[in-house]
């Protein structure tokens, strides 16, 4: 296999999430701007494109006139709780992931219900061409590349963009305001330590409560 990938959802929401014991923030929001922001990264240090998570209802005013104003180059879905639920996986690997693999690929991902069913291994079998790799649970703080070393980086860029935008008041104004505070930040992620991660990470084979687990051998064969 030539290529190993990593993806993983990782909550965005509001800046009270992002920016702990800041005077910005307004304590009495409920989230009703959280957004989950879905990143996937190459071992040779790529970043591929997001897909952002928006909390709305399927079909109503986000998804038909916010969505349309973001950047184009990233993909957009709406979902009740910004939930990473099964259609939206189906979604992030037919209309991203689908375009983003030119060549035999190892898809590392957590062990969520939506990533590991049946539709999912099919999905990526069939159509992307790949072997789906799911961690063993409670392994992502040893295995996880993102959890391990770049979502630290990340959420220090996003505070220090925060901290300097200038503030807005609707809650579009601020989905839109996160969705384009977070690709900055994400296109800010040098190569190097997107490599970094894979090694600080040891994903290849990692330790899990003591036990070694490997998921490939040497030529990055699925085991």
């Amino acid at each position: 296999v030539a290529s190993v990938l990593w993806v993983s959802a990782k909550f965005m929401w509001q800046e009270c999430e992002l920016i702990e014991g800041s005077s910005k923030v307004d304590t009495s929001q409920n989230y009703s701007d959280r957004t989950t922001a879905v990143l996937t990264i190459r071992s040779n240090g790529e970043k591929l494109h997001i897909i952002f998570i928006v909390k709305g209802e399927p079909g109503g005013s986000i998804e038909t006139k916010e969505v349309p104003t973001y950047l184009a180059c990233h993909v957009y879905a709406v979902q009740y709780k910004a939930w990473m639920d099964k259609h939206v996986w189906q979604m992030y690997l037919t209309e991203l992931l689908k375009f983003e693999i030119t060549r035999p690929t190892v898809i590392l991902a957590d062990n969520l219900g939506s990533h590991v069913s049946e539709s999912s291994v099919d999905t990526v079998s069939t159509e992307l061409f790949g072997i789906l790799a799911p961690l063993p649970k409670n392994s992502t703080s040893e295995c996880q590349p993102l959890d391990v070393g770049v979502m630290g980086p990340l959420k220090s860029k996003l505070r220090k963009k925060w901290l300097t935008e200038k503030p807005v008041v609707t809650a579009a104004e601020k989905r839109l305001a996160m969705i384009q505070r977070t690709i900055q930040a994400w296109e800010e992620m040098s190569c190097d330590l997107i490599r970094s991660s894979f090694e600080k990470a040891k994903c290849l084979c990692c330790n899990v409560n003591g036990e070694s687990i490997d998921f490939f051998d040497s030529q990055c064969q699925l085991i």
